[in-house]
């Protein structure tokens, strides 16, 4: 039996099967780089029907303990990848203005709690959180002299002596970047260099990947796109070609 080995049929149809996760692929780039413009991170919803959220292992990960801070009142809050906890005897409740937010940090203050997470920095006063500056905060560190620093992406260091306004830290600041000065350029590896290219970095800098990744998301859409229209094309004209 010799086998029929037609190139272009088979490029077709695994186009045709491959369209669907291409296009996804695609157009999930192109809203992961505008998440920020987009705050697709601030968007609720509901996909417990997907499969990959029906597993032991996904429901198994769902707290995933971050940090932890017993107050002076002795109140016991518990920070985790799903949201911010409240140990109630022997079970957490669920602060539900942190509901699905990372928390990565918790700090007592003499003006309240401080808490750092994925979608920035939240105050609490009188048993209600607040948030007070928007960010992807990382860290928060109580002062002696009443203080709180918090590590927050792309703003650096920021302090506050009250959890409602908040600015770079002067000293903190200053001081980096005087430290970044004397210091040697960090090599850099072949695994930096890989995904620097594959985000488009190398090319466009931190600033401007979305560029590429807008590139490569479009033209994967497109291809995913123009692949099932030139099948279904082609089998209209078969069709056309048995009824005639």
């Amino acid at each position: 039996m010799k086998l029929n080995f037609k190139a272009r049929s088979w490029h077709t149809w695994g186009s045709l099967i491959l369209a669907l996760p291409i296009l996804i692929v695609g157009a999930s780039a192109i809203f992961i780089a505008h998440k920020k413009a987009l705050g697709t991170d601030e968007v609720t919803v509901n996909a417990k029907w997907l499969p990959g959220y029906q597993t032991q292992a996904y429901q198994a990960a769902q707290l995933e303990p971050r940090a932890t801070l017993t107050t002076a009142a002795g109140t016991t809050w518990v920070g985790t990848q799903q949201g911010l906890f409240r140990l109630d005897g022997e079970r957490l409740v669920e602060e539900t203005a942190l509901a699905g937010t990372p928390v990565r940090a918790i700090a007592e203050a003499p003006f309240g709690r401080v808490l750092a997470a994925k979608s920035g920095i939240w105050l609490e006063q009188d048993g209600q959180w607040q948030r007070t500056l928007k960010g992807d905060a990382w860290n928060a560190f109580a002062r002696a002299d009443g203080s709180v620093v918090v590590a927050i992406k792309d703003k650096g260091l920021v302090s506050s002596a009250d959890g409602k306004k908040w600015a770079q830290d002067p000293a903190l600041t200053a001081a980096l970047a005087a430290s970044a000065t004397q210091l040697p350029d960090k090599p850099l590896t072949l695994g930096k260099l890989i995904m620097d290219l594959h985000t488009g970095q190398a090319f466009f800098g931190k600033d401007g990947e979305w560029i590429w990744i807008d590139l490569v998301g479009l033209a994967m859409c497109l291809l995913a796109l123009t692949g099932v229209y030139m099948w279904w094309r082609a089998e209209k004209r078969k069709a056309a070609l048995a009824a005639g």
